[in-house]
């Protein structure tokens, strides 16, 4: 890329200005949550930088105004995309919505670090344009910038650039090359250089349509990439599509038992007894349609504040479900180690005769739901939030193997929040020598009420589907419960807050390991360092 001529002096942000540049961050804000879901008009997902970057080359913000103009975009970004917030801190605060608002904001100021500091790096490489003083250190330094900005921004319910246009399925099979975070570097990649291409074709005289083309650089290296990218994915999805469809199946019974969030001690042996009776009319349809399962998963809190080891009552009522159904099953409880008083979210796999096979404790908790961040150090923290619960951590990776009729199966446990976590995922199937065929995915997401959390929880994994191409059994105790394939098609998805069953066929094929399976961030890493390599060398050069 040439160097760029000498461009004029920013202008300050204020007075009229001063309209202009919050219109720009709203906007931006708001092209980006409509991309994602429940709106999933995703094409605005890649034009949504785009405000920000002309916002930053021709305004001066103070940094007083860069932290109000960064509220804006931060409270736009979660009223609109994850409203629903404010109802889990009503929930497990036991406070009223009017109490919760102000903590939402807190949460929306708290956990968008990551936008701060993109637009920190944006008025920085504003300022020091002796430092990136062409274009094509521009077009290295500020993907580069996003993804340093994501791994180091903390967020409690993570999305990444790559999830906002993960609409794209075509796009989003690059996830098996460079992972989600991946996906972001490509997501910003292709806005600063549509950006570049639009700045240039504004500049002074408009020329002919043809005549730009076949001239500006910033424009076909955009279209090259966003056409190859594209192809690369429609392969993808051909490829895999055909691959399931002709492996064997094994059958995936799921019954939603929507079991309410807090239930009474005498309450639960009844809850026991209405998810027994759904699970045997689950089988016994299936079985009368030709479509026998050779697995039933119950959701997450199906039986909630109960320990298979230690409740007789929960024992005898699994063998006779067993007995009459001849089905393996997997269930969620409590595991209560004594030794070291500690509980823990369990799966416990259980074959046809109720014996347990395996179990897996839930590692990675979710903050604030599941333990209280330095509640061990503070005390009065579980005290003010009854509601959170005081889970300790798994140290175990382990398979379940599932024998059937298309014979033995090994699925990788994870439960709810695990789903969404890149690492971890990739983490769990290295540790366990990647020999995972398939996903079971168990959660509970009722905390969340009636609101989109569920169908956004769900979308955030299926980017685990295409990273590891491995298929997702989604098992939930309100809902959604789905099937999502290895090139991350959804299907056979159930209503929410409504008990229903379901039957999901998951192929049993053998075992793809993609390059994110092997390598990971890597490549991402690789980047940075070359794109920071770049813009010193060049520096010191001249």
């Amino acid at each position: 890329m040439a160097t760029m001529a000498k461009k004029p002096a920013a202008r300050p942000a204020g007075g009229d200005n001063k309209r202009m540049v919050y219109a720009l961050v709203a906007g931006s804000a708001i092209l980006t949550s409509l991309s994602f879901v429940p709106y999933n008009l995703f094409p605005l997902g890649f034009i949504s930088l785009l405000p920000l970057f002309y916002l930053f080359e021709h305004f001066a913000p103070t940094t007083r105004r860069l932290f109000a103009l960064w509220a804006v975009f931060t409270l736009i970004l979660n009223l609109i995309g994850y409203h629903w917030i404010m109802h889990t801190i009503a929930v497990y605060g036991m406070m009223p919505t009017a109490a919760a608002f102000p903590l939402f904001l807190l949460y929306s100021l708290g956990t968008g670090g990551k936008m701060l500091l993109f637009f920190f790096f944006l008025r920085f490489m504003q300022r020091r344009t002796d430092l990136f003083n062409t274009n094509g250190k521009k077009i290295a330094a500020v993907p580069a910038a996003f993804a340093i900005c994501e791994l180091v921004g903390w967020q409690l319910f993570p999305w990444h650039g790559g999830n906002i246009v993960s609409g794209d399925l075509w796009f989003a099979q690059a996830a098996d090359l460079i992972g989600t975070r991946g996906l972001s570097v490509l997501w910003v990649l292709l806005q600063y250089l549509l950006y570049l291409a639009a700045k240039d074709f504004f500049a002074g005289k408009r020329p002919a349509i043809l005549s730009f083309v076949r001239q500006n650089r910033a424009l076909q290296f955009f279209a090259a990439a966003l056409i190859l990218i594209h192809l690369y994915g429609a392969v993808r999805v051909a490829d895999f599509a055909d691959r399931e469809q002709a492996a064997p199946k094994i059958l995936v019974g799921v019954p939603q038992g929507n079991v309410p969030l807090i239930t009474s001690y005498h309450e639960r042996p009844y809850i026991i007894t209405r998810m027994l009776g759904q699970t045997q009319k689950l089988v016994a349809d299936a079985a009368a349609a030709g479509r026998r399962p050779d697995l039933v998963v119950w959701p997450e809190s199906s039986i909630p504040a109960m320990e298979f080891e230690r409740s007789e009552t929960l024992r005898a009522a699994i063998n006779d479900l067993q007995r009459s159904t001849q089905t393996p099953l997997i269930i969620n409880d409590i595991l209560h180690e004594a030794a070291q008083r500690r509980d823990y979210s369990n799966m416990w796999h259980l074959n046809a005769e109720g014996t347990p096979l395996n179990n897996y404790q839930k590692n990675f908790l979710l903050p604030f739901g599941e333990f209280m961040p330095l509640g061990d150090t503070f005390p009065v923290l579980k005290n003010l939030f009854p509601a959170v619960s005081d889970f300790s951590h798994g140290k175990r990776y382990s398979l379940f193997n599932i024998s059937s009729g298309a014979g033995n199966v090994k699925a990788m446990p994870l439960i709810c929040y695990e789903v969404i976590l890149p690492e971890y995922a990739r983490g769990f199937d290295n540790k366990t020598m990647k020999e995972a065929q398939f996903i079971i995915n168990i959660t509970n997401d009722a905390w969340f009420g009636k609101s989109v959390e569920s169908l956004q929880h769900m979308t955030l994994g299926v980017m685990r589907a295409i990273e590891l191409r491995l298929p997702i059994v989604r098992a939930t105790n309100s809902g959604i419960s789905a099937y999502i394939a290895s090139t991350g098609v959804v299907s056979g998805e159930t209503p929410m807050f409504e008990r229903v069953n379901q039957v999901y066929s998951v192929p049993a094929m053998p075992r793809t390991v993609t390059l994110f399976a092997i390598a990971g961030n890597l490549p991402l890493y690789v980047y940075l360092v070359l794109a920071v390599l770049l813009i010193w060398f060049r520096r010191n050069k001249k």
